[in-house]
Formats: C-alpha cells, sequence, structure tokens
C-alpha cells in the first residue's frame, strides 16, 4: 500500500486519528521524532498540496490537547515531538507499515 492508502487505514481505528492530515502528523512526528512547524507544513504539502497554516495549528493544537504531542520552545523555534508515553500507542494505531512508508517517502 501506498502512504495516502496506509493513512487512511489508520484513520479509521480510532477517533483521534479520524482525520488523515492529523494521521499524518502524528505519524510524521513520530518518525522523525522531533520537527519544526516549518518542516512539517513543508513535508505536509509534499502529501497533500498547499495546507491552510489554521489547519495546522488546529491539528498540532488537537494533539497536544490531549497529550500526543508536547511543544517544546528552542531560541523562539518551537518543535514538536511525540509525548514519549504516547509513541507505543501511535506506533499501534498509525501502524509499523505506515511509519515505514513514511520513513522511506519523507
Amino acid at each position: 500500500m501506498n502512504v495516502e492508502e496506509l493513512i487512511a487505514k489508520a484513520s479509521k481505528k480510532c477517533e483521534i486519528f479520524s482525520n488523515p492530515l492529523r494521521t499524518f502528523i502524528a505519524a510524521y512526528i513520530a518518525v522523525k521524532q522531533e520537527v519544526t512547524w516549518t518542516e512539517l507544513k513543508t513535508s505536509i504539502e509534499k502529501y497533500t498540496g498547499k495546507v491552510n497554516p489554521n489547519t495546522l495549528s488546529f491539528h498540532l493544537g488537537e494533539l497536544t490537547n490531549i497529550g500526543y504531542i508536547t511543544k517544546i520552545n528552542i531560541k523562539g523555534q518551537p518543535r514538536y515531538k511525540i509525548t514519549e508515553s504516547k509513541l507505543p500507542e501511535i506506533k499501534r494505531l498509525a501502524g509499523v507499515e505506515l511509519l515505514q512508508a513514511i520513513k522511506e517517502k519523507f
């Protein structure tokens, strides 16, 4: 399966991942370990085309509010990483196949 099909499959598993963009965000950060907002936006745009900055901020906020993502401020440049205790859950929900596909494509 390609990345798009794997994201659709993972998105059906759980309410938090019911939105494919949110699934991509969580899986991408899980693979990269830590990213800036700009790095994340650039990668999303490779996957979906243009993304509204407000949409990205909304989904990051949702993932942060429920404790899946932690925001770290380093020298005025916020970075995002998966909350350590949530990584196994994200791997289970997103699926190893999706994480591997993102690793290879991005």
